[in-house]
């Protein structure tokens, strides 16, 4: 990749200086994870994906360094060695690994084409046009092992409508039939409760398995927390599923181990818990915005309520412990 001259360069706007500080911590959370995974998996098509994807977090970290020296942008702590224990025993199950994967992919393609979307200068397009493409082949790797695994959940099939109509009836959006029952989810409806749940799992997955590792006490109390929370979002759309007679995915807790050796330190669980509820919240919120059902969106309504609260202990948590870096912000004038 090409980069502007010193002199005859535009500079960043808070909006790519955001995107590459941003960036460069999730990479380095993502080396720590995958260092980890590495090191613990079994499965010789399982390991592959994993390191195929820590060379692509790797390039793209080492890009993204390069840039904020370049701006003379100060590069943030974000997570190292010091963060991971490859030796501790294993945590996690290969099946895990993969859906962690998955999931990581997801988030990074739609942060990574939001990024670009927000940037201006033409090697930043170029920058995050890369990183969405190489975000895009680890959700291709990853699906297409699981697919072969039969460890791939597919979102529910249901069958086409025999012809196109439109709503008559604001009964539509109470969720009730022209014939006075309760109206199936739309299809809309149920990718989005679909893709919730299933965030949810993993989420459930990784809070047990923090907070059975981790030193402080408060960190340890905060994972229950989260973890109940996760589980009592899967088990609130599950029911939105099964009303519609459609089959949801379930947690498995073979995917966590008995282990209680900390794999990991108490702040990368802890940033990885912020990230994951921030993709929560946005995800809630698109849901609710495209969910026609009142009832459901009623419900999506509280579980942004309550994954707020949630987020904001995290937040305090990482701030009373100093784990928390500080985003890049505008330095007050001095007249």
């Amino acid at each position: 990749m090409i980069y502007l001259s010193s002199s005859n360069r535009v500079r960043l706007t808070s909006s790519e200086m955001a995107s590459l500080w941003s960036e460069y911590i999730n990479h380095t959370h993502s080396s720590c994870m995958l260092e980890y995974f590495i090191a613990k998996a079994e499965d010789d098509e399982v390991l592959e994906v994993l390191n195929k994807t820590y060379q692509i977090i790797e390039i793209s970290k080492d890009n993204t360094k390069r840039i904020l020296e370049s701006e003379n942008v100060p590069i943030p702590m974000g997570f190292s060695s010091q963060d991971v224990d490859v030796n501790a025993p294993r945590l996690f199950s290969d099946s895990f690994f993969l859906l962690y994967i998955k999931n990581l992919s997801r988030v990074m393609v739609a942060s990574c084409g939001l990024m670009f979307t927000m940037s201006t200068r033409k090697d930043m397009r170029e920058h995050f046009k890369e990183c969405l493409s190489k975000s895009s082949t680890v959700f291709d790797n990853v699906s297409d092992v699981l697919l072969n695994k039969g460890l791939y959940t597919r979102p529910p099939v249901i069958e086409p409508p025999k012809k196109s109509d439109f709503v008559e009836d604001k009964d539509y959006l109470n969720g009730i039939n022209l014939f006075g029952d309760q109206r199936f989810l739309n299809a809309i409806e149920i990718s989005h409760v679909f893709g919730n749940i299933e965030a949810n799992v993993i989420g459930n997955a990784l809070t047990k398995g923090f907070g059975q590792t981790a030193d402080l006490k408060e960190v340890r109390e905060f994972m229950e927390n989260a973890g109940g929370l996760s589980e009592k979002i899967i088990n609130l759309l599950t029911q939105f599923l099964s009303g519609s007679q459609l089959p949801a995915p379930m947690p498995s807790d073979t995917q966590v181990y008995n282990s209680s050796h900390p794999s990991f330190s108490d702040r990368l669980m802890m940033y990885q818990i912020t990230t994951l509820s921030a993709a929560g919240l946005s995800d809630y919120a698109t849901s609710l915005a495209t969910s026609q059902r009142n009832d459901l969106k009623r419900h999506y309504m509280d579980l942004i309520d309550d994954t707020v609260k949630l987020a904001k202990k995290a937040e305090n948590i990482m701030i009373n412990n100093s784990w928390k870096e500080q985003p890049p912000q505008q330095d007050k004038i001095k007249l």
